[in-house]
Parts: C-alpha cells; structure tokens; sequence
C-alpha cells in the first residue's frame, strides 16, 4: 500500500482579476438598478392582486346574479348552468395546477 505525501502547494490568487477593476460607482450603479428592479417588481405584484380580486369579484357577482335570477323559476336550467361552470372551473383549476407544477420542475433544473 502506498503512502499519501503532499505535493507542493501551489499559490492561486484568490480572487477574480477583474475585482480590482470595480470601484465604488459600480456598486453605487448595481445597488441602485437592484433596487429599481424590486420596486417593478413590488408594482407588478401589487396591480397582479387587484387584477385577481376583480376578477374574483366579477365571478361571484355574476354567480350571485344568476342565483337571484334562475334560482327561484328555472331550477333545471340553473342546475345545468351550474354544472357546466364546475366543469369548466375545474378544468381551468387543473390546468393552471399543471401549469404551475411544469413551471417549479423546470426551475428545480436549472
């Protein structure tokens, strides 16, 4: 069985040779777009939330209105308006499910 001996050690700069060339401007300039970046970021969130609440208004509105109106006559022809939008929500559901599912999987490999 061989022994294990070191080897001389080899001296390697330790840092990027391209570190000496950055200067407190450059920082100033990344922070700076850094921060533009996340108040973007923090609007597009923003005005995402109230797209979702209106639109979430708008289906129990228009669920409230039809409810009101169908309910107390028509009960057959509410009941399969009824079924055809489960269907179509739980469609819609599973689809965006996959779609966000596809979407962390890609993001895990990169």
């Amino acid at each position: 069985m061989k022994e294990f001996v070191p080897g001389p050690v080899r001296s390697a700069p330790s840092v990027h040779p391209l570190v000496g060339k950055f200067e407190s401007q450059h920082v100033t300039q990344f922070l700076n777009q850094s921060f533009e970046s996340e108040v973007a970021r923090r609007k597009t969130l923003r005005r995402d939330r109230w797209f979702r609440l209106a639109h979430v208004s708008l289906g129990v509105g228009a669920f409230a209105a039809l409810t009101v109106a169908l309910l107390p006559d028509r009960s057959d022809l509410y009941f399969r308006v009824l079924q055809g939008v489960g269907v179509f929500g739980s469609g819609l559901a599973l689809g965006y499910g996959i779609r966000a599912h596809q979407d962390r999987r890609s993001a895990r490999r990169r």
